[in-house]
Parts: C-alpha cells; sequence; structure tokens
C-alpha cells in the first residue's frame, strides 16, 4: 500500500511475514512503513495488517531513520552525480524497512553501496540493454541517492494495451543480451522480473535494479523478496547465471499473457 501527499512526500506499508526454515510457510508479524517525509527517510512499525492501519497512525507513529542504516558513505572511487534534470534524470532513494532503520543495523547501506560498485564498473563496460549509470548525489558525506537515466516505464506499463509478436522478441532478445553481458563480466542480477525491466525511447528493454547482483557463485544477500524466492524455487543461495535464466522465463511466461496486437 503505497500514497502520496500533495506536497511530495512518500508513504509505503508493507506487511511482514515469518518464513519457516525451508520456505515453505509464513505468518504475519507486523505491518513496515517506510517514509520519506520532505526528503528525509521515516520508519514505523504497527501490530495491525495494512487494511487496518489509517494516515493517522502513520503520522503518530513515524520515527526518523539513521542515516547510516541506509545510506553509505560517499569516496572519492564513487562519481558525482550531474546537476538533476528531473525529465531526463531518475533519482533511486534507498529502499527499506523498520527492521533495517534499528541502530547498528547497516543491510540497506550494503545493498546500496553493492548496487553503487556494479553500476561502476557496468559503466565503464556498458551494454545497451543495461541502465545508464550518472553517478550519485552526496549529501553530509553519505550517498544519498543513486542518480540513473529516466525511462518512460517499466515492462507491465509497456505491455498494457498489447504488444506485437516483433515487440515481444525484441524484449526477450534484449533482456538475454544483457544477462550475457553480465555474465561475461563474471556477474549475475539475480532478480530478472518484469518490473525490473524498463522500455526506452526506442523500444528497447533496459535492465534495471542492480543491489543484488552480486560475482558468480557469492552468497545471496539475506532478506531480500528476490533471495527469498530463489531459496524456496531452488534451493540456490549463491550468484548464479541460472537465478537469471530462471527470470528470462518468468519474463517470457509474463509475455505469453500478454495480448497479441
Amino acid at each position: 500500500m503505497d500514497w502520496t501527499t500533495p506536497d511530495g512526500s512518500y508513504f509505503s506499508l508493507r506487511e511482514v511475514h515469518e518464513w519457516t526454515e525451508d520456505y515453505s510457510k509464513q505468518s504475519f508479524l507486523y505491518t513496515s512503513v517506510s517514509a520519506y517525509v520532505q526528503g528525509s527517510p521515516y520508519t514505523a512499525r504497527l501490530p495491525e495488517h495494512a487494511d487496518e492501519i489509517d494516515e493517522g497512525d502513520v503520522l503518530a507513529a513515524l520515527s526518523p531513520v539513521p542515516s547510516a542504516c541506509i545510506h553509505p558513505k560517499f569516496s572519492d572511487t564513487v562519481k558525482v552525480a550531474p546537476k538533476v534534470n528531473s525529465a531526463i534524470h531518475y533519482l533511486k532513494a534507498p529502499s527499506f524497512q523498520y527492521d533495517d532503520c534499528q541502530p547498528g543495523e547497516t543491510f540497506v547501506a550494503d545493498c546500496v553501496l553493492n548496487e553503487v560498485t556494479v553500476l561502476e564498473l557496468l559503466s565503464k563496460d556498458p551494454h545497451p540493454n543495461i541502465v545508464s549509470y550518472l553517478g550519485c548525489v552526496e549529501e553530509a558525506g553519505r550517498i544519498s541517492h543513486i542518480c540513473l537515466k529516466r525511462y518512460d516505464g517499466n515492462l507491465p506499463d509497456y505491455a498494457a494495451n498489447g504488444l506485437s509478436a516483433d515487440q515481444k522478441k525484441r524484449v526477450i532478445h534484449g533482456v538475454a543480451a544483457a544477462i550475457e553481458h553480465l555474465y561475461s563480466l563474471g556477474l549475475a542480477h539475480n532478480d530478472i522480473n518484469p518490473h525490473n525491466i524498463c522500455i526506452d525511447s526506442n523500444e528497447e528493454p533496459i535492465l534495471i535494479d542492480f543491489d543484488g547482483c552480486l560475482p558468480l557463485g557469492e552468497k545471496l544477500m539475506k532478506g531480500t523478496a528476490s533471495v527469498i524466492a530463489i531459496c524456496r524455487e531452488t534451493g540456490r543461495q549463491i550468484s548464479h547465471q541460472q537465478n537469471d535464466l530462471d527470470g528470462l522465463e518468468e519474463i517470457r511466461g509474463f509475455l505469453r499473457c500478454v495480448k497479441e496486437t
């Protein structure tokens, strides 16, 4: 459940569940609130299910997020973003839940730093089907946002009114090419799905969201939805090209369900 207020503040409610060790069952724990109010991050933990919570409950429960939990330190090796133009640039802010924002927790900051490290590498060996990285925004010595090229929308948006057979083939070929490029660099994305594919002005598919991208063979970062899905479905707990090939198959399945025009 997400909403934006007239002043630009953003609120997101996500129910948190506990999985059994074999990922076969889950039980409700609480609802996590993530918010950006006037650009600053806040969080809250509420015992009710998301559909039982109103805006007043959320506002009363909010507390500020410690910067170190979600923003890694900026370093000289990180490219500085250009002056931001919202028409052509997209600023990616950290995504977090309540448990990520407790003192001493750095899981989100580690994910952000991992994504920046991967994007810095990819920017030195770019590919037309991989997101264009422009640098990072620095605030108080930390990375506040990742600056990326802005695209028109994601694959579900693009496919909403149907696609031709040629358009579908173009998506598959582009995503497959991005996977091969990552593999040539010893990387796997590990979270390929329709929402992580954008479409550019030339109708080319663009692979985005590299916070789970890791060198082949490295242990997946615990706690992300993609890791849970991979462990449930395959038992794999490492970065592997098969994770991406499975994601490509998910894209194929999605496109099979899209009306052909």
